[in-house]
């Protein structure tokens, strides 16, 4: 039961004089004097002589507490200044019962009234599409007391996003859809071919409400499942690209290895392939260096230059050089989020959004633990959890690939500077990262081993489409550009990643 004390409404003005209306037919509406007795419009004038349409507003026990006032240009008037918030009619409802119907305005309420002959429950918003929120949560007790409702909105955009909130603040398997072939309720009763005949049709046809990603087992066809999955993109990888088919849309990749192995290193990689081979648009939030550090790691890669060399002597590159650098790979193709540190989820989600909204295909998140370190709730796993459920449903939303660097947890006899082999139970922070990625992929390097200090082996712990896992791509970094390259035929015949490394794989 709603008060009119509490948040969504307010008692009149103590001055509130109502104004006094009569009920009557609405001729150039179609609607009839029972329908609006019933409904509780009237038509009358103002102080100053303004012919008006009254809709009564009432309170529980039917005492009149204002009045809303059309007039013929559609402007709007509360006359008691209740700031009434509820659905219009949700007095006259009985307690229970099978449906309600919804509607955005009241000639299109009182359109679908008569139609039934105004002998079922109906109700409207009290000022229009904006006014959704909170009217449903004013009398949300209320409408949810029927077994169903049934939502007739204008068939325009304020109406599509009304509804749109609508569905989601009503419980799902409660909500039907009427589908109108005009605009609204009274364009269909006032149209001679169509009518309330068809107002009443559109009720028993009004479809159940599905949530977005939801479907349906009639919507798989045989030619549906007979069209071949697109392959990804390809990888900077080879051995990698075979075994995942690519890289493809709206999925999550993680990159993991020990500290200083090369994670951020092997992701800018993959960033850099998808900009200059497949020309996407990439998004850059590097977490724990500046912006300017990660667009000369770009240009460095582009030249084939160290960053250290860049960092330390910029002057290595003309003007020229850097000016076309920038214009090859960063100017129109790259954007970056200027942050260090911790971030809440739902701000670093927003602003993933944003750079999905402005053409990025994929988005560099470097990393994961930094993303989440210094939040007020002082757990990681939990922080982590939220961070990456809500990653998982933003690339599902938007098509766009995420590269997210995580950081290893540290395993009693496993050394990762050593180059132990790494496992996706090694991830440090929450099982949410394992769940949610498509893809895992791990690096795993000796930095301790001078001839082995250069090599570092790619393993796929994760595919969800292909997999496949297992050892990839052998990488070695090449000194002069700074760059890890796929090693050649004489590199792969000489270097064991497994020669002693049983004892560190324990």
């Amino acid at each position: 039961m709603r008060e009119q004390e509490d948040d969504f409404a307010e008692k009149p003005k103590k001055s509130f004089v109502p104004i006094k209306g009569h009920y009557a037919d609405l001729t150039a509406r179609g609607i009839t004097e029972e329908t609006c007795k019933k409904c509780d419009y009237q038509i009358g004038e103002t102080e100053r002589g303004k012919k008006v349409h009254i809709q009564l507003i009432k309170d529980d026990n039917g005492r009149l507490i204002d009045q809303k006032t059309r007039d013929k240009d559609k402007q709007f008037s509360w006359v008691g200044g209740s700031k009434y918030a509820g659905i219009i009619g949700s007095w006259s409802w009985p307690a229970k019962g099978k449906s309600v119907v919804i509607t955005e305005g009241e000639i299109d309420r009182m359109s679908i009234s008569q139609a039934f002959d105004n002998k079922w429950p109906t109700g409207s918003l009290p000022n229009g599409a904006d006014s959704v929120e909170k009217a449903i949560l004013a009398d949300y007790a209320r409408i949810c007391a029927f077994d169903s409702v049934v939502l007739c909105f204008d068939n325009d955009e304020p109406g599509h996003k009304a509804l749109k909130k609508a569905c989601e603040l009503l419980p799902v398997g409660k909500v039907k859809i009427m589908t109108l072939p005009k605009k609204d309720a009274n364009a269909v009763l006032m149209d001679k071919s169509m009518g309330p005949a068809v107002l009443v049709r559109a009720f028993w046809d009004a479809t159940p409400y599905r949530p977005d990603g939801i479907r349906d087992g009639t919507d798989f066809s045989v030619d549906r499942m007979k069209q071949k999955r697109k392959r990804g993109v390809s990888l900077p990888f080879p051995k990698l690209n075979e075994m995942w088919g690519g890289d493809r849309d709206g999925e999550v990749t993680t990159i993991i290895a020990g500290s200083g192995i090369g994670k951020s290193t092997i992701a800018r990689n993959i960033a850099y392939h998808m900009r200059t081979e497949h020309d996407f648009k990439i998004g850059n939030i590097f977490l724990e260096e500046d912006n300017d550090t990660t667009v000369k790691a770009y240009v460095g890669l582009h030249r084939g230059v160290p960053l250290r060399t860049l960092v330390a002597e910029p002057e290595t590159l003309t003007d020229e050089q850097w000016d076309a650098s920038l214009h090859a790979v960063v100017r129109n193709g790259m954007m970056f989020y200027d942050h260090f540190g911790s971030i809440e989820s739902d701000r670093l989600l927003t602003m993933m959004r944003y750079m999905a909204a402005s053409g990025c295909r994929r988005i560099v998140l470097d990393h994961i633990s930094m993303s989440v370190s210094g939040l007020a709730s002082n757990d990681e796993r939990k922080d982590i959890d939220v961070l990456m459920t809500g990653v998982g449903s933003f690339t599902q939303e938007t098509g766009v690939g995420v590269y997210a660097v995580s950081h290893l947890k540290r395993q009693m006899g496993k050394d990762f500077n050593e180059g132990a082999a790494i496992s996706l139970r090694d991830i440090r922070g929450s099982s949410a990262i394992e769940g949610v990625s498509f893809n895992v992929l791990a690096a795993e390097r000796n930095q301790q081993d001078p001839e082995k200090k250069a090599f570092a082996q790619l393993r796929s712990l994760k595919c969800r489409i292909t997999g496949e896992t297992g050892e990839a791509d052998l990488l070695k970094w090449n000194l002069a550009k700074g760059c890890y390259e796929p090693a050649s035929a004489a590199d792969l015949a000489e270097f064991d990643p497994h020669d002693e490394r049983e004892d560190a794989s324990l």
